[in-house]
């Protein structure tokens, strides 16, 4: 068996919404795992419930958890915080294991993590809304905001001048490099299966870090993708197994 694979020792372990093979993804218990694991960063997807509390929440719509068509961003905090959201992972050990708040994940993990923060709703309050509750933590510091919404980012830029950024995309190219300087980014976060080396040497030119996503598939694929990764000289993945790797 080929892994543990070992990595660099600057290289970013980031557990993907926890460590979320393992336990339902964006739980408590998927966080809690993660830092039992030794891991020191995770990522989380964050959303905007209509009376302004930031929650996490991969989907904008919760069918996948076992909750029909409701969305979140249609949804009260009270009416969303009192979700089962682990039943759907597994009855037997996770029924009844609710969402949680960004405060919370903060409260409970702020001396343990770097939190790779995504921007996943839609609300054009979001991004104040997520940097409000980090300012209020006192983990700006220790914060990277990240989404697929290029405008998300641009809110979050007029919020949080100072704040380290990053953009999720499918590949990496001349747009993207051009986007990325105009709004001076941190990060570029592109899927795993689709970096170049030669990519992500002209990417640094723009930005300080090439993180990966995508890291998903069958063990084999898995492990492949990591090895890509390192090879092409990225410096860091999002991954549900966080486990797999060892500096």
């Amino acid at each position: 068996m080929d892994i543990p694979i070992r990595i660099p020792a600057a290289f970013r372990v980031i557990a993907h919404r926890g460590s979320s093979a393992y336990a339902p993804e964006n739980t408590w218990p998927a966080f809690e795992l993660a830092r039992a694991m030794g891991i020191t960063e995770i990522e989380t997807d964050t959303q905007l419930t209509t009376d302004g509390v930031v929650v996490l929440c991969h989907d904008i719509g919760l069918e996948r958890y076992g909750h029909g068509t409701q969305r979140i961003e249609e949804m009260a905090s009270d009416e969303s915080l009192a979700l089962d959201m682990g039943s759907w992972y597994s009855p037997y050990r996770f029924a009844g294991t609710p969402m949680m708040t960004l405060p919370q994940l903060l409260a409970d993990f702020s001396d343990d993590f770097t939190f790779h923060i995504e921007l996943k709703g839609r609300a054009a309050g979001l991004a104040a809304a997520v940097h409000a509750a980090v300012v209020r933590a006192g983990v700006l510091a220790q914060s990277i905001f990240t989404s697929f919404s290029y405008q998300q980012l641009v809110h979050m830029r007029a919020v949080c001048p100072e704040g380290r950024l990053g953009w999720l995309v499918s590949g990496l190219d001349r747009g993207v490099f051009g986007r990325a300087a105009d709004l001076e980014l941190f990060q570029l976060c592109p899927k795993a299966d689709a970096i170049a080396s030669g990519d992500v040497a002209t990417a640094r030119s723009v930005v300080a870090e090439v993180r990966v996503w995508g890291v998903s598939g069958t063990p084999q694929e898995v492990r492949a993708l990591v090895r890509r990764a390192l090879a092409c000289g990225c410096d860091g993945m999002t991954i549900n197994w966080p486990d797999w790797v060892t500096r």
